[in-house]
């Protein structure tokens, strides 16, 4: 009996020297993952600029945060070394990101390789290793490269130019396991209703983006908030990340950055559809603008917080799809390429066949009222012709003769 007891106490105190006791508090926090797709040339230099602002300011993974990084480089560079291929690293402090510093196993025996990092299931591969390799209680992922909005986002140029769609990306998320508490969508015009409507599934809570054309993040920033505050929620970190982003170009006024919940996402399409329903109905425009208000009241729910530039003071966080006639004809992008296909937001809000009927004003006259016809005028668009989802609504909520 007396050795059973021995036996059992030695046990326990290895488990615990050893960092593997059940109740250990040792589990991290966080595990940030930063996916950044420098195979283009002035994505590297952007991402390569921003690990040089990273080293000076001494940031990294910290005791209950984990910060890790995928990088895949392109020709034309020097800086930490000549290589062009992918590497992954466990960001400590001061860390140059060379080979030498590289992660030497993904988790199959071989460490940096060429990877078309488009490629989903590049994704899928670098997220499962990292939850697996470095495990915490909370989960943020930061994709970053050019973006176009609900066309997709991440191009690849060594592996014939090749990008990652909208649903691709949303099929990693959604087998991700675990789910990530806060989504960084570090590229261009990625803050639509359509990207969060593709998104809703995803198991995501918080999405980071920019309704407008975007520019460089303060990486360095981002990681030592994540490292000085670990105990706060995806919504602080994100409401913090869009500060960070103003404050880090001050006087650019064409910027938009929002963080928002997907929780009312699937409410706010529902109600998008019935706003959309009810102007292509025989109803009056009154029943319209009630439509419309309980479509903002939603939005102001779903926009945790934003930061815009002075061109875009009224900008609410969400854009919207809505190109202008084209010499009188239709817009091909969104004939050809604006289907269910590639948005599920086209058909399931009922807005493609909206806007179909909208740019053939003369073989259905009288479906859509001139209130609708004088509101789009009115609106500015983003660098691509997206409109502010929330300014369109007001538009029609404040609409009088």
């Amino acid at each position: 009996m007396k050795k059973t007891v021995l036996f059992l106490i030695t046990m326990l105190i290895s488990m615990m020297l050893s960092g593997c006791f059940l109740f250990s508090t040792h589990q991290k926090e966080w595990t940030l993952m930063l996916y950044l797709d420098g195979d283009e040339p002035a994505m590297q230099q952007d991402f390569v600029a921003a690990f040089h602002e990273m080293i000076a300011q001494g940031v990294g993974s910290s005791e209950l945060v984990n910060v890790v990084i995928q990088f895949d480089r392109i020709p034309g560079r020097n800086d930490f070394g000549e290589w062009t291929i992918a590497h992954r690293f466990y960001y400590t402090p001061g860390m140059e990101p060379t080979p030498d510093n590289a992660i030497t196993d993904w988790g199959d025996g071989l460490g940096g390789r060429e990877v078309n990092t488009a490629d989903p299931d590049t994704l899928s591969n670098f997220i499962n290793w990292a939850c697996k390799t470095y495990p915490a209680k909370h989960y943020a992922l930061m994709v970053a490269d050019h973006g176009y909005g609900w066309k997709g986002l991440v191009i690849d140029e060594t592996s014939d130019g090749k990008f990652m769609t909208l649903k691709q990306l949303a099929g990693v998320l959604e087998k991700a396991k675990p789910k990530f508490d806060l989504l960084m969508l570090n590229a261009c015009l990625m803050q639509m209703i359509e990207v969060m409507h593709e998104l809703q599934n995803s198991g995501s809570n918080v999405v980071v983006g920019s309704e407008n054309s975007g520019t460089t993040w303060p990486l360095a920033d981002v990681i030592d908030y994540f490292t000085t505050y670990p105990n706060n929620s995806a919504e602080e970190i994100g409401t913090a990340v869009v500060d960070f982003y103003h404050q880090a170009h001050p006087g650019e006024t064409s910027i938009t950055l929002s963080a928002v919940t997907l929780e009312p996402i699937k409410t706010l399409s529902q109600q998008f559809k019935e706003m959309v329903d009810t102007i292509l109905s025989d109803d009056q425009f009154t029943a319209v603008q009630t439509k419309a208000q309980i479509l903002l009241n939603t939005l102001e729910q779903t926009v945790i917080y934003k930061q815009n530039g002075s061109d875009w003071t009224d900008a609410g966080g969400l854009s919207l799809y809505w190109p202008q006639m084209q010499q009188g004809f239709m817009p091909q992008d969104f004939f050809y390429n604006y289907i269910p296909q590639n948005t599920s937001f086209s058909e399931d809000t009922d807005w493609r066949n909206f806007l179909y009927i909208y740019y053939n004003l003369m073989n259905y006259p009288d479906v859509i009222e001139n209130e609708i016809y004088h509101i789009r005028t009115q609106l500015k668009e983003f660098e691509d012709p997206n409109i502010d989802l929330y300014q369109f609504c007001k538009a029609i909520v404040d609409y009088s003769d």
